[in-house]
């Protein structure tokens, strides 16, 4: 009889007591990231998005997005956009 594997499909650490977001105190002036996974309709919905943001907010866009939509992100990448923006809009459409 074949073996049978288990696999765990959650994280390794929880995530910190009170969460992980943090609330901006408005948008305006913002430096947003706009965050891609890389899969086909996830550029068409952040442009959107961005657009919209863009001028009811006047916020500052910069654009980001995996190298591959299968694999997690870069640590570098994510550090990158830590430094970059103060808020990041992600998109993870197939």
């Amino acid at each position: 009889m074949p073996a049978i594997v288990v696999v765990n499909p959650t994280s390794g650490s929880p995530a910190p007591e009170g969460g992980l977001r943090v609330l901006l105190d408005g948008l305006a002036g913002r430096r947003i990231g706009f965050f891609s996974n890389h899969k086909p309709n996830a550029a068409a919905v952040l442009e959107r998005v961005e657009e919209i943001l863009r001028e009811r907010f006047s916020v500052e866009p910069h654009r980001y997005q995996k190298t591959y939509p299968s694999l997690a992100a870069e640590p570098e990448l994510l550090d990158r956009i830590a430094r970059e923006c103060e808020g990041v809009v992600v998109a993870g459409f197939d």
